[in-house]
C-alpha cells in the first residue's frame, strides 16, 4: 500500500461554483501543497423543439411549461452561463474544457501529475479521468450511501419521510456513488416542514448540505494526507439509486408533506386535550 505524501497536489473537478469553494478551502487545508481547479459544463444532449417541450413538461409539469413559454415571449429566457472557473484565490490554478473526457483535458490532468482527485458536482466520469491522480479520486455525495445514491439531494429522503439526510465522502468507482466510504455524517431533516417542501429543500441544501459537505471533503483530504483515513466498502444489498424527480414526484411530495403536517397537528391537538387513545 502506497503512503500518501505529506503535501498533496490536488485537482478539483467540478461543473459549478461548488468547485471554487472546495478549491479555496483545500488551499488552506493542512497537507495540501497545490490545488488546481478543472471545470467543464454539464453535458446536455441537443433536443428538438418537441423534445425540449416534452422535457420541460416531464420535469416541471403544465405550470412549468407555461412559465417557460411566458419567459420566452417576454424575452427573459437566458441559459445560465457555463462556469469557467474564474475568480477565487489567486494561488489556485484553473483550467476549463468543453468536457472532462476531452483529449486536451486528459492531457492537462496527466501533465499536472496530481496526487489526488476531488470530484465536487460533475456528471458521471469515466475511469480515464478519475484514475489519473496517483491516489485515485474521491467524491462528495449529498446522500447516505448506499441507501440514497444518485440525484436530488434530500428530495427523496423527504419524499420517503426520513428524519435525516447523509453526506458521504467516498472513493470514485465506475458505478454511481458506489466506491468505498471514507467519511459519513447525518443531519436532521424535518419530514413535515411548514413551508413549501421545495423552498425548504433549497434552504436545507444551502444551509446544511453544502457547508457540511465542503467541511467533510476537506477533512477527508487532510486524513488522506496524513495516511489516517480508513475506507469501508458499501453493502450492495442495501443500495438504491434515485433519479432526478419529475413534476409528478414533486406533486406527490407536496401531498405527502401536507398529510404529515395534518397528522402532526392532530397529534398536538389530542395531546393538548389530554386524549391518549
Amino acid at each position: 500500500m502506497s503512503i500518501a505524501p505529506r503535501s498533496l497536489g490536488v485537482v478539483v473537478l467540478s461543473c459549478g461554483d461548488l468547485g471554487d469553494e472546495v478549491a479555496r478551502e483545500l488551499g488552506r487545508a493542512p497537507g495540501v501543497a497545490r490545488v488546481t481547479c478543472v471545470t467543464a459544463p454539464y453535458t446536455r444532449t441537443p433536443l428538438s423543439l418537441v423534445g425540449r417541450v416534452r422535457h420541460v413538461y416531464r420535469t416541471q409539469g403544465p405550470a412549468g411549461l407555461l412559465a417557460v413559454l411566458a419567459a420566452k415571449l417576454r424575452g427573459s429566457d437566458r441559459p445560465p452561463p457555463d462556469h469557467a472557473g474564474g475568480g477565487g484565490a489567486g494561488a489556485i490554478e484553473r483550467h476549463h474544457f468543453p468536457d472532462f473526457h476531452h483529449p486536451d483535458c486528459l492531457a492537462t490532468l496527466r501533465a499536472l501529475q496530481p496526487d489526488l482527485g476531488v470530484v465536487a458536482g460533475t456528471y458521471m466520469l469515466k475511469d480515464t479521468v478519475f484514475s489519473i491522480p496517483r491516489l485515485g479520486s474521491i467524491n462528495l455525495h449529498s446522500g447516505k450511501a448506499p441507501e440514497y445514491r444518485g440525484a436530488a439531494p434530500a428530495f427523496w429522503e423527504l419524499y420517503n419521510g426520513e428524519r435525516e439526510v447523509g453526506i458521504t465522502i467516498h472513493r470514485v468507482a465506475t458505478a454511481l456513488d458506489a466506491g468505498d466510504i471514507l467519511l459519513q455524517e447525518t443531519f436532521p431533516l424535518d419530514p413535515a416542514p411548514a413551508e413549501d417542501p421545495l423552498v425548504y429543500l433549497e434552504r436545507y441544501r444551502r444551509e446544511v448540505l453544502r457547508p457540511n459537505g465542503v467541511r467533510l471533503l476537506v477533512q477527508a483530504v487532510a486524513e488522506i494526507a496524513r495516511d489516517t483515513v480508513r475506507a469501508r466498502p458499501q453493502n450492495p444489498a442495501r443500495a438504491r439509486t434515485y433519479r432526478t424527480p419529475d413534476y409528478r414526484a414533486v406533486r406527490e411530495l407536496r401531498r405527502r408533506v401536507a398529510a404529515r403536517r395534518l397528522e402532526r397537528a392532530t397529534v398536538a391537538t389530542r395531546s393538548e386535550l389530554g386524549v391518549t387513545s
